[in-house]
């Protein structure tokens, strides 16, 4: 079995198989300090068609101090990602101030500035959302 140690350097590899391995191993271990290594690696650029498994792994932690970025995620990212930030948005509503703060990240995605037809329909599912809380 390998060390958090280990994976957490794995979860940063520029091998994507290696790198998701590392992620869901990391998501079954549920340690939390694999959190903001997730996020760095998310946030690569040369990662941006190579994370849903990344966004995957997080649904496996708290989520409630990054939900501004996970609504970015959602509205910009390829469908598997959108689909993966909104499921943890959708997990994630029930702390005091969560729907205020996606408003407010909602505001600042008008829908003339969504690309891809997934992500109006993210933008439909957590406007959707906001209501039924």
């Amino acid at each position: 079995m390998k060390s958090i140690d280990t994976l957490l350097q794995q979860v940063e590899s520029t091998d994507a198989g290696v790198r998701h391995v590392a992620a869901l191993e990391l998501m079954d271990r549920g340690d939390a300090r694999a959190v903001p290594v997730l996020w760095r690696v998310i946030n690569r650029p040369e990662n941006v068609n190579h994370r849903g498994t990344l966004v995957h792994a997080l649904s496996a932690f708290d989520q409630s101090e990054h939900l501004e970025s996970l609504v970015s995620l959602a509205l910009t990212g390829n469908f598997e990602v959108s689909m993966g930030a909104f499921a943890i948005l959708e997990d994630n509503t029930a702390p005091t101030g969560s729907l205020e703060r996606i408003r407010a990240q909602l505001a600042q995605h008008p829908v003339e500035s969504l690309t891809q037809e997934h992500h109006v329909e993210a933008l439909e599912a957590l406007l959707e959302l906001l209501q039924t809380e």
